[in-house]
This record gives C-alpha cells, structure tokens and sequence, in this order.
C-alpha cells in the first residue's frame, strides 16, 4: 500500500496523441487524480490484458487502464506474439507499463497465468485486449474494497455491439440467497469483478484446458473454498465489454465448457446418471483433459450435490418453459429433490404432475376446470 501525496500528476499530457477523430474517454478525457485525497492509503491494484491480433483495439484498452491515474498500480501486458500493430502500440505506452513481453504462447488462459505469476497487487483483475475499464473504475474499487476482508468486489459492466446490431445493455451482479444456488445460476461477470490476489493465488492457475470458461471456473473454485459471505457489490458502471465479429465468445463452445465444469463436479461428487445428462445434452463425449480441480472432502460433496441438483432443476424449468416436456422428463428422472430446499421441492412436483397430464392430453382439461373454479393454474 502506498500513502496518496499532494504530488498528484495528470497522465493525459504525457501520453501519446490518440488516434486522429478519437474523442471521449479514454482519449482526451482521465479520471482527475485529485479524487485520490492526500493521505488515503491506497492498495496495489494489479491488473493483466492478455492479448493477440488485437491492434484494432488494445489501444483504447491501455489508456483506459492508465488514465484511471491510480498512484498504485501495477499493469501487465501478456501478448501471445501478435503479427499485427499490437506491439507497436504496446511499446508506445511501454514507459507507463510495469512489465509486458510477447512471445508465443498457448492462448488467452495461458497468458493470464504467467501475469499471476507476476502479479504483486492486492486487488486483481484481467481485462481483455478489446475491452476498457469506466472512468473512475479505480477509485470506486479502492472506495469499496477492505483489505483483509472483502475477497471480491463486483460491480456492473455495460456490453455493447460494435456493428450496433443490438442494444447496448447493462449487466449487474446478484448473488443468490444460498450458496449452492449462485454456484448453479450465477455468472460471474468477470470484466467489473476484482479479487483479492491472494485468494486467487491460493486457487492455484486458471484451467488450461479451458478457453471460453476459465473464468467461470475459477469463481467456482473461488465459492467452494471462500463462500460468499466476503463478496461486495457496488452498483456501479465499472468496464465495458466489446462484442464483435472476432470475439471469442462463441455460444456453443461456452455452453458446452460451461457444463463440462458441471458435468466434472457430479461425477466428483458422485452424480452419474446427472453428469451423462449434461454430457449428452451438450455433445460431451469426453473432457479433452478437464477436470474441476478441487479438493471434495465431505462438506464439499454436499454442496457439489446441491449445486448440480440447483443446475438441472433450472434446466428443468427452462425445458417446461419452452415446452419440452422430453428434456423435461429426463430432467425430472436424475433429480433428486432431497438437495433441494422446500420451495423448489414443491415445484418439482407439480411439474412431475404437469408432465403426466400432458402424456394423457389433460392438461387444457384441467386448466379449464381450475381456472373456472378460481384455484391455482397448472400452466
């Protein structure tokens, strides 16, 4: 931690020109370094961009990171070997840079954890090549965060389509009321949220044998070791997420690694016939070397076992939903409603019940007489 003097420097002067036409932030606009009053004491915030082939971008990226004008941090860049302008930018802003190199290496995952190995903060993020952070991301971080006590902050980032084919939108952060249900529903959204470095670095590395989803396995991992109890969020605008015709998120491939990660915890905890529901749903054959690692001593099986029961129970809500009462029926067939708490146990059962009327073409039969006789709808 460093102590805020009165010898605040604006950065934006001393920084290259932006490209011509660039206007806004981070271009001619920083995040005013006064907001960091003299004498707050101010943590380390390290933060890593993995990057390839994105020269189109990472300039924007860098300054956004830079023109936080936070006296306290430590900025690594990890570039793959781009054959691109990537590196020329980089070494235009390499004087602000704490460490940068680019050689080959084995993808996004793997850049991330040869920053960790570097990384000496005590607040962590990573944000991506084509990515920026909101002005006065960093103060609203340092404002919120408590050393020795919050083991993750989160707040809300905005995604927004490059070609404007869609609306822009804004994403919050909600835990669930239990655990085992913000394993199951809850993505992390990795762009606004920041770690403890030190609770990162006790999970150990970012899975490399994931390229979409590293990042939700490791906020796993995260929950099953820390909880949730020492997570904060702040609804605040904190980064901006890009999607274009490059992104890497490619729906299939996120779904199918987002439940090869259920699929390892049920077979961890001993949840067969759920892991070979996920596997065939999602075209699993087989891990391609995954596995989710952790240590599942007893308490953890039995919230691996309520977190997979919590992730088909919403398969089977969604099933119902979009009417397909096949998914539905091996939904209902794996789940075992002991693991889950009363409320979802008597959904539960009334879809078991709404799938028997439909097999014997009642169902409208009943909904009429129930919607006559002013009780609960089945539907």
């Amino acid at each position: 931690m460093i102590s805020v003097t009165s010898n605040l420097i604006r950065l934006l002067p001393q920084l290259p020109a932006p490209p011509d036409g660039e206007t806004g932030w981070p271009w001619d606009i920083e995040t005013d370094p006064t907001v960091y009053v003299q004498g707050m004491i101010l943590p380390k915030i390290s933060i890593i961009t993995p990057s390839y082939n994105q020269g189109k971008y990472i300039e924007k990226t860098i300054r956004s990171v830079l023109l936080q004008n936070y006296p306290n941090l430590e900025y690594i860049i990890i570039d793959g070997g781009s054959s691109d302008e990537t590196v020329n930018i980089i070494k235009k802003y390499s004087k602000w840079i704490t460490f940068w190199e680019s050689k080959k290496d084995n993808g996004q995952t793997d850049a991330i954890n040869k920053g960790l190995e570097k990384s000496s903060g005590s607040i962590f993020n990573w944000l991506n090549s084509d990515d920026y952070y909101h002005s006065n991301c960093f103060k609203i971080i340092t404002d919120n965060f408590e050393p020795g006590k919050t083991q993750m902050l989160a707040g809300n980032y905005r995604i927004f389509h490059e070609d404007e084919s869609e609306q822009e939108k804004i994403i919050d952060f909600r835990l669930q009321p239990t655990l085992e249900e913000t394993l199951a529903i809850v993505l992390i959204n990795q762009p606004s949220c920041f770690f403890a470095l030190e609770s990162i670095k006790a999970l150990g590395n970012l899975n490399n044998k994931l390229q979409y989803v590293m990042d939700q396995d490791i906020w796993k991992r995260f929950l099953f070791r820390f909880g949730q109890e020492n997570i904060k969020y702040v609804n605040n605008l904190l980064a901006h997420f890009r999607i274009h015709s490059a992104s890497k998120t490619y729906q299939f491939e996120f779904e199918r690694e987002y439940n090869m990660i259920f699929g390892s915890i049920a077979r961890k905890c001993g949840l067969i016939e759920q892991a070979e529901l996920l596997e065939m749903l999602h075209g699993i054959k087989d891990y391609d070397g995954y596995e989710f690692i952790f240590d599942f001593d007893e308490s953890a099986i039995k919230l691996g076992k309520r977190t997979i029961n919590n992730w088909i129970y919403q398969i089977a809500r969604g099933s119902y939903t979009s009417g397909d009462y096949q998914l539905l029926g091996k939904c209902l067939s794996v789940l075992s409603p002991k693991h889950l708490n009363r409320k979802q146990r008597n959904y539960v059962q009334r879809l078991r019940i709404k799938k028997t009327l439909k097999k014997m073409n009642m169902l409208p039969l009943m909904n009429f007489f129930m919607k006559f006789g002013k009780s609960i709808s089945f539907t």
